[in-house]
């Protein structure tokens, strides 16, 4: 497990987010005392181990994101609920204005923690050519030609695009209930390791991906802001390393 905080640079205000990323087991999860009673009672209502293993992942990351951000000790009397369109609500008497976005894939969760005057959203996804018939149906002919002029390859490109558009959405709280066809990209550039890109109908918004091992997970975040996020990164490629 990785915590860290991450520093967010505007022109006339510093914020402070945080974040957390796992990697355990459906088994190793069910071990800990992490949900609040609230949460139990919706946990045993679910039937399916992948769904299970999928709350649990997101749960913890949050919790640990919540208290790397506040100090919270005690995990437990965290509670995430769902707002109507599924985006989790941070339900906590102490820190009434915190915010999460909560991603998972396979048996990594991520979470960032933030203050709601900041959004932030985030994805992973694992390059499968299995779902590429999916993510490309999401794509039009300018951004299948920012990937070809980038030389870049189509199973990275196509899951950074997708990553790219669910972390906006989850900005918006809708999820993939928005039609992606306004979260449109218009700008997708490789610098140093990381990939920078942009939006053609909401330009206050830009987002960072980064690719490692079999995945891509991307950051999105106000135009303006410059993060520090080498930590994430690291924590990252830790975590898909195995270490």
């Amino acid at each position: 497990m990785h915590t860290d905080k991450i520093i967010l640079n505007r022109e006339k205000q510093t914020f402070t987010a945080s974040f957390c990323i796992i990697q355990e087991t459906l088994t190793s999860l069910t071990k800990l005392s992490i949900l609040h009673r609230d949460e139990k009672a919706y946990y045993d209502t679910l039937k399916f181990d992948k769904r299970k293993h999928s709350y649990l992942l997101g749960r913890l990351a949050a919790k640990k994101a919540i208290a790397e951000l506040t100090g919270e000790k005690n995990i437990s009397s965290i509670a995430i609920n769902y707002g109507v369109f599924h985006f989790p609500i941070v339900k906590n008497a102490i820190h009434q204005n915190i915010q999460v976005s909560i991603t998972h894939c396979d048996d990594i969760g991520i979470a960032l923690a933030f203050p709601e005057a900041h959004p932030l959203g985030v994805d992973i996804e694992r390059m499968d050519e299995n779902r590429m018939e999916a993510m490309k149906s999401q794509m039009n002919a300018t951004e299948f030609e920012l990937i070809t002029n980038g030389n870049i390859p189509l199973s990275l490109g196509c899951t950074a695009f997708w990553t790219i558009k669910e972390a906006l959405s989850k900005i918006f709280r809708t999820g993939l209930t928005m039609d992606f066809k306004i979260l449109e990209i218009n700008a997708f550039e490789q610098v140093d390791l990381a990939y920078i890109s942009t939006y053609k109908y909401h330009a206050q918004y830009k987002a960072i991906s980064y690719a490692v091992g079999e995945y891509i997970c991307s950051i999105v975040l106000p135009k303006n802001t410059t993060p520090v996020l080498q930590p994430f990164w690291n924590s990252l490629t830790d975590i898909a390393n195995g270490d």
